[in-house]
């Protein structure tokens, strides 16, 4: 974990939802890797702004290390949704980002609207 400065939450906030803009417009082109590719990194920089806001800190190993941070700030229901919405995404970041066969746009489609239900979790957490 890294420490990071309370008030850098909304910048965090900020790159996530930028880049699920960049999603949506990949989705729509049907440039399907990217739209992925995006989804990843907009779920990432939300959970991130998450846990910096609640805990000044942020996950600096596996991606997956964010999960465990979360799991006090929402609520059992939340935190299992979240979790699985977030394990589809990096279920499919390394296909989307090294490999050469494309990701399906089902799968593209799937991964963005996963991201956006997480966005929406932790911007409801975060105005409360």
């Amino acid at each position: 974990m890294r420490q990071v400065d309370r008030d850098r939450s909304k910048d965090y906030l900020a790159k996530a939802e930028q880049s699920l803009l960049m999603a949506k417009i990949a989705l729509e082109k049907e440039a399907y890797d990217n739209a992925v590719m995006s989804s990843v990194h907009a779920a990432i920089n939300s959970l991130d702004a998450l846990t910096v806001f609640y805990l000044g800190k942020r996950a600096s190993g596996a991606h997956s290390d964010v999960l465990g941070m979360i799991k006090g700030i929402f609520d059992g229901k939340e935190y299992s949704d979240i979790a699985r919405q977030f394990s589809s995404l990096m279920s499919l970041k390394n296909a989307s980002e090294y490999q050469p066969d494309p990701v399906t746009p089902s799968e593209a489609k799937s991964s963005v609207t996963n991201c956006e239900r997480i966005i929406a979790r932790v911007k409801a957490k975060l105005e409360k």
